[in-house]
């Protein structure tokens, strides 16, 4: 696949999983009430440039995580290692660092776990796919 169309997927992933991952009949709801915040109220300010800025974040993100989806495990298919990569190599220090901002905001532990385990499901997903479309390197005698 086209690398650069391989990161505009990608970084597309984030944003999909987030509009299923916090619609209000999965987890929404319950990382509304931990904010205290409804529907209307995150209806309010500038949503188009929120969205923009979220989606560009993304794009870097898959940009980064896509020059190292060339790499290959022995015995692990490609959607696993890079799901490993993803949630592990990028996701885990992401979510510490959620924590740690949250514990500072005062966000209560229903917002941190979901917040962190949408990252992990998101930045996993992105690993996935990317490995999986990247092609494999190429070992060269030496």
């Amino acid at each position: 696949m086209n690398p650069y169309l391989a990161i505009f997927i990608g970084g597309l992933i984030p944003m999909i999983v987030g509009y299923i991952y916090y619609h209000p009949k999965l987890f929404g709801t319950a990382w509304m009430n931990s904010l205290g915040v409804t529907e209307e109220t995150l209806r309010e300010g500038p949503v188009g440039i929120i969205m923009g800025i979220s989606t560009v974040i993304s794009m870097v993100i898959s940009w980064r995580m896509n020059g190292y989806a060339s790499h290959t495990e022995p015995g692990w298919s490609q959607f696993l290692h890079g799901f490993f990569h993803g949630a592990w190599s990028m996701g885990f220090p992401a979510v510490l660092i959620l924590i740690s901002n949250g514990l500072f905001q005062r966000n209560t532990f229903t917002n941190l776990l979901i917040n962190a385990i949408y990252w992990l499901l998101a930045l996993g997903l992105m690993g996935a796919f990317l490995y999986s479309v990247a092609p494999p390197e190429v070992a060269t005698g030496g």
